[in-house]
């Protein structure tokens, strides 16, 4: 396990010096373009994320979005992220480390602005004993009660495989068909990452077909991220590297998009 951390940091190290090319080729978009707003002329958009600290992969974007007072923003946590490893390191029950991290995202929801924080208590690891239909009726009940006009996910692969994120992406497609919502993205990751995320998973992420500029709230992005503190500083030295990264860019693949 040790060797596999080493190969991986490596190749982290590796893949941020290619970065700038990498990201040439996919252009800078806003997730909100060619969107038609709800009958009160504003614009509801639904983030939906297995765990407490996965939003992270869009938190700049969501605070972007959120300098447009016609734009809501909704975060949904399908499970309780009782059984971070966070817990053995901190010596804490599932109980202690779920009331935990529903505080931390509180926090994360406060930073970013969202205009709700919608936490259901599944167990961490539980998404996928739950038939598909089911999670996404629940996820639909969600999109309708938000009006949300976009949804932002996992893609099939979830990043770098974790079961939670794979079974909430299928059902989170499952409900976009199904709802009146216009577009549905996939989080992603720089393409010079893939390779570490491969790793991990043996997949890699869709490729990207917008990137979204978030210089201008980096510090305010590293904020929300650092409020994730039992995830950012508890845990394996590779997430607490993924979450110390602060790019210039979030970037999405577009799964779905209705008239």
């Amino acid at each position: 396990m040790k060797r596999l951390s080493r190969v991986i940091f490596i190749l982290m190290l590796l893949s941020l010096s290619s970065l700038r090319a990498h990201a040439a080729g996919i252009p800078t978009g806003d997730l909100l373009q060619g969107i038609k707003p709800g009958p009160d002329g504003k614009s509801d958009v639904l983030v939906v994320f297995p765990h407490e600290d996965d939003e992270m992969y869009c938190d700049g974007t969501l605070l972007k979005m959120k300098q447009d007072p016609a734009v809501r923003v909704h975060f949904l946590v399908m499970t309780l992220g009782d059984l971070s490893p966070s817990k053995d390191v901190l010596g804490i029950s599932p109980e202690k480390m779920a009331a935990i991290r529903i505080k931390e995202m509180g926090k994360v929801a406060e930073v970013v602005g969202a205009d709700s924080y919608i936490q259901w208590t599944i167990h961490d690891q539980g998404l996928g004993a739950l038939p598909r239909e089911e999670l996404a009726n629940k996820i639909l009940k969600v999109i309708n009660d938000t009006h949300a006009e976009v949804i932002i996910g996992y893609g099939p692969e979830g990043i770098y495989g974790h079961p939670d994120h794979v079974a909430g992406s299928k059902a989170a497609d499952l409900a976009f068909a199904q709802s009146t919502a216009q577009k549905l993205y996939y989080v992603n990751v720089p393409r010079a990452l893939y390779p570490v995320y491969h790793l991990l998973s043996k997949t890699n992420p869709l490729p990207a077909t917008v990137k979204v500029d978030v210089r201008k709230v980096k510090k305010m992005k590293m904020l929300a991220i650092d409020e994730e503190t039992s995830q950012k500083y508890f845990i394996s030295f590779i997430p607490k590297l993924e979450m110390s990264l602060n790019f210039d860019y979030e970037y999405f693949t577009l799964a779905a998009s209705k008239p």
